[in-house]
């Protein structure tokens, strides 16, 4: 994380203080409906900030690789069924869905978005409760790029021409022998 900002989880007494990353939809949700999130236990929101700002935030919430997500068994097989023991092998596996990530404007082309994204990695991997093996996303359009130079690979070419991708970055590759 950039030096003098943390992360903090979100509480409905945590006071936002101001943000704009320029994409009405992302402030809206930060500043309307990620409480709600949590309250409903939907998703769980960290905030990025430091004593006078947020210079970011993110959603995490449960989700899942499925073979009904990929374009072919083929592919599944390729991709996934292969990386695991033959007796581990089921239709889907555990992931950990970013359903929002943005960076206040003051604060992009910092490198804040790949600390945070580094620091969702660690957090999910040396906190894995319940077992997680890959972090998933909706990517928008404009945002693939970043998530392609975070290791992140694209789940199928069926939704190449919509205005979100899917995404997953497989934890395992974190993994030191």
């Amino acid at each position: 994380m950039l030096e003098g900002l943390q992360a903090v989880k979100i509480t409905d007494s945590h006071i936002i203080k101001p943000f704009n990353c320029g994409d009405l939809d992302l402030n809206d949700f930060l500043l309307s409906d990620a409480n709600n999130y949590h309250n409903q236990l939907l998703a769980v929101t960290y905030i990025v900030e430091n004593d006078l700002q947020t210079a970011g935030f993110f959603s995490l919430l449960t989700d899942k690789v499925s073979v009904n997500d990929t374009e072919s068994k083929n592919q599944w097989r390729k991709n996934f069924r292969s990386t695991l023991p033959r007796n581990k092998q089921f239709s889907s596996y555990p992931a950990i869905k970013i359903g929002r990530l943005a960076i206040d404007l003051n604060f992009q082309s910092r490198g804040l978005g790949t600390s945070i994204m580094d620091f969702i990695k660690a957090m999910i991997l040396n906190d894995n409760r319940y077992g997680c093996r890959y972090i998933t996303v909706d990517a928008y359009r404009q945002s693939l790029k970043y998530y392609e130079k975070n290791d992140f690979r694209y789940l199928t070419s069926t939704d190449a021409n919509e205005d979100t991708r899917l995404m997953y970055f497989d934890l395992s590759t974190l993994l030191i022998d």
